[in-house]
């Protein structure tokens, strides 16, 4: 991911550095996502401006989009389009044909050997994908009955003066309307 100098008003670009086969991203490696291309209008594209980068994206909105994007490519507006052709012969086939799957497997094993040298560990079942979280033990309530009390050292005399007389209860907001 590379950040421009006037990130974030301009969008990051995003290039894989090993092989990816997928209708969405050029034979070099750069990914073609809406929310990365420039806020102009660009009927051509196809794209609705509010598809495009705005400067409210961070990171996190930014991965989670491609990660969709990779698991639901968008082949109406390829990038590569033979990868589309084949995916969308193989959606249509309900996984009977397997050239997409085919190199597909060939590239996650590949990036596994890859990956493993650099001592990463790459999931392969959903189960180890999807890592699940321990949830933590609810911790007490914290008792506010006499929280003002103990920390302020408040007066409970509210109806007294500081020379000790009580004040008169006039009904009055304070607020000019009586």
């Amino acid at each position: 991911m590379r950040f421009p100098q006037d990130y974030p008003y301009s969008p990051p670009s995003i290039r894989f550095l090993t092989k990816v086969w997928h209708p969405n991203v050029y034979e070099n490696g750069d990914l073609c996502i809406s929310i990365l291309h420039p806020p102009v209008d660009d009927p051509q594209s196809g794209e609705m401006p509010c598809e495009r980068w705005n400067p409210t994206q961070n990171v996190r909105t930014i991965l989670l989009s491609v990660i969709s994007l990779l698991n639901e490519p968008n082949t109406y507006s390829p990038a590569n389009v033979d990868a589309s052709v084949m995916y969308r012969r193989w959606k249509t086939s309900e996984g009977k044909d397997k050239e997409y799957k085919n190199i597909i497997r060939k590239q996650v094993a590949a990036t596994k050997v890859e990956a493993e040298k650099d001592g990463v560990v790459v999931p392969t079942t959903l189960e180890a994908y999807c890592i699940k979280t321990q949830v933590k033990a609810q911790e007490s309530a914290v008792d506010m009955t006499d929280f003002y009390d103990d920390d302020y050292d408040v007066d409970d005399d509210d109806d007294m003066s500081d020379n000790g007389e009580e004040y008169e209860d006039d009904d009055d907001s304070g607020n000019g309307e009586s």
